[in-house]
């Protein structure tokens, strides 16, 4: 199975990873392995492009649980919900390893060849910035320099301080006469 990627594709790409042929060692964002595994095929060739892993994660979705992985994509890569309730049934039913590709992973190619343990689940675009322009609030006409408000009452902590530091004087002071 091919899979053609548009020219700048935003998309995060999402694939399930059968048993078989193919052992993905696990890693996240947060997490790299030291040392690959010796039996673990390398991300490229599972996917048949030269992919940035540094933008892949592999991971089980036991290792998400009891977070589904439906919202794990909406909050790890701030995909909208309605855009995966398309493939909820899909996304909530993998168990199993599961391959997330980030834009970047993808960036520059035009498409991937995955070995035919991955499956593909689906390609969910994030969220759009909002950059649309805002009314800013009126300034003020009159510049001025801001002052802190000044308490009627700013003695009065100055003088509770004061006697708590008396009273662990005279404890002291009692005890070391005891002593």
């Amino acid at each position: 199975m091919t899979l053609t990627l548009a020219p700048r594709d935003p998309r995060v790409h999402v694939f399930s990873v059968s048993d078989g042929n193919v052992k993905l060692a696990h890693q996240t964002y947060l997490s790299r392995l030291d040392e690959t595994p010796v039996d673990a095929t390398p991300l490229q060739e599972a996917f048949g492009a030269a992919i940035d892993t540094t933008y892949a994660e592999v991971f089980s979705t036991a290792d998400i649980a009891p977070m589904r992985l439906r919202d794990y994509l909406a909050q790890a890569h701030d995909i909208p919900p309605e855009r995966l309730s398309a493939e909820a049934a899909r996304l909530d039913g993998l168990s199993g390893d599961v391959a997330v590709l980030a834009p970047r992973a993808v960036e520059g190619l035009s498409e991937l060849q995955p070995r035919p343990e991955l499956t593909h689940i689906g390609s969910f675009a994030p969220a759009e910035a909002d950059s649309a322009p805002r009314e800013l609030p009126p300034a003020s006409r009159s510049p001025g320099v801001a002052t802190p408000a000044t308490s009627a009452d700013s003695g009065r902590p100055t003088r509770t301080i004061l006697w708590i530091v008396l009273g662990v004087l005279v404890v002291v002071i009692g005890l070391v006469v005891l002593l």
